[in-house]
């Protein structure tokens, strides 16, 4: 059945460009081979009967103003679903080379926004590739639908939004979503007001005011990022790189040890990686565009999966040589920001601006990206490991897509107790597949020393 689109939904549908392509791209690596029609019979079940945005397609209102709305398209699991031999030697170089080309393409706008390539020939076993545009999914809905391709999971801990089955599609989505968070932030609020009569109320209470002010700021003007030669026009070519993984535990131990969060450590990593790519002693401060999840992970999602996410702008600490310091300052930085309703109202700001024309939704997002260098996002991933039938998901990636001008994503996922980051870069503004190898490089390094 038709449905209207959200106007979240409608703004990352109208982020779409040439040179920016707005496809969420993941990857699950599998000890074996996996059957192609065993997939297709998985995708169909699991995916297509159960999620309306796999069988219908977007289209754009008549009028200049309007949500987009899908309509019925059903899928051609054939064309949908397809297989790829990859050329020797199959290692970790050819595939990445293979997700690079596919961020470089559009997906076929006559049919649902998504499409899977089941890669054979792969490290002696074979890789699914999976592209869904980002109007129809956020990183958290991919993550559900990670799990919902595999066989269940057995671990309590694993997140109602993840495990279990989606619920019935809810109306006025994106009000609901304002409404419940605003209703949060002024229960937190009432909480610090009520505790201001102590010394570490009233400190909090000034503290909150302070951050809610700057990023009112922040937002409302954001400012031009320092100079860098990662900034610039992007263009049609990218690449896809990934880390190698590293321990959650020796993360988290990272991270205790210098008062931060696993998210603070892996941002002072990053930071660290461009300190070392952009050669040196003086690279500026420079700011990140960082997706922040608005949706309640103990609570099943939607059947419509769609967008619950914020952008925040964080600082990174890429001024600063000390390891130590650097997890000290991201910590800081973004416990500013937890103080603040910097997601819900850039949040509300997209979803309001969706519902306008194209170019009223391009501009918000690019003044946005103006004023960082890259964007980084981080999501919980699966607590143990995938199967596929028989097939062992040894590890997941997934890599976000850039939107405005931004020529760099680092993407942060968490898989059965391990942590790796996935790399995609504009060709023109990374310098290259040499500059894609030095930064990756420089990733590892950094993940290494912890």
């Amino acid at each position: 059945m038709d449905r209207w689109a959200s106007g979240i939904d409608t703004a990352w549908l109208q982020l779409e460009q040439e040179t920016n392509r707005m496809v969420v791209h993941g990857v699950l690596f599998c000890d074996g081979p996996v059957d192609l029609e065993t997939l297709r019979a998985r995708v169909r079940e699991r995916w297509v009967e159960v999620y309306p945005g796999f069988r219908q397609r977007p289209t754009w209102p008549t009028g200049p103003v309007g949500p987009a709305r899908w309509v019925d398209a059903p899928p051609d699991l054939a064309a949908h679903v397809t297989t790829l031999a990859l050329p020797e030697p199959g290692d970790d170089a050819a595939l990445a080379g293979r997700v690079g080309e596919l961020m470089s393409r559009p997906l076929p706008a006559d049919r649902p926004w998504w499409r899977i390539e089941l890669v054979t020939g792969y490290a002696g076993g074979s890789a699914v590739h999976v592209a869904i545009h980002h109007g129809l999914a956020d990183g958290v809905a991919l993550s559900h639908l990670f799990h919902a391709l595999a066989d269940p999971v057995t671990d309590p801990r694993t997140p109602a939004a993840y495990g279990r089955p989606p619920r019935e599609p809810r109306p006025v989505h994106d009000l609901r979503l304002m409404r419940r968070e605003l209703r949060d932030r002024a229960s937190s609020l009432w909480r610090t007001i009520k505790h201001s009569g102590t010394p570490e109320g009233a400190s909090e209470l000034l503290a909150t005011g302070r951050a809610v002010k700057s990023s009112a700021m922040l937002l409302a003007n954001p400012p031009r990022e320092k100079p860098s030669p990662l900034q610039g026009r992007p263009g049609v070519a990218k690449a896809a790189r990934w880390t190698s993984d590293v321990s959650l535990d020796a993360v988290k131990a990272a991270g205790k040890a210098a008062g931060g969060s696993v998210n603070d450590v892996v941002c002072a990593s990053i930071a660290g990686a461009l300190r070392t790519h952009l050669d040196g002693a003086d690279v500026p401060r420079l700011r990140a565009v960082m997706p922040t999840n608005l949706r309640p992970l103990d609570q099943p999602v939607s059947a419509e999966l769609g967008n619950e996410f914020g952008l925040v702008l964080p600082p990174l600490p890429t001024d600063e040589p000390d390891p130590v310091r650097r997890v000290e300052r991201m910590h800081h930085a973004m416990a500013t920001i937890k103080r603040t309703n910097q997601a819900l109202a850039s949040f509300s700001g997209i979803a309001v601006a969706g519902l306008g024309t194209p170019g009223h939704t391009q501009n918000l997002v690019g003044r946005y990206a103006r004023a960082a260098s890259l964007i980084i996002s981080n999501v919980p991933g699966p607590l143990e490991e995938l199967v596929v039938g028989d097939v062992r998901v040894r590890d997941l990636m997934f890599w976000v897509p850039c939107s405005g001008n931004l020529g760099l994503g680092v993407s942060v996922l968490s898989y059965a107790g391990r942590v790796r980051l996935g790399v995609d870069a504009d060709l023109g503004l990374i310098g290259g597949q040499e500059g894609m190898d030095r930064f990756t490089d420089a990733l590892d390094a950094e993940l290494t020393r912890l």
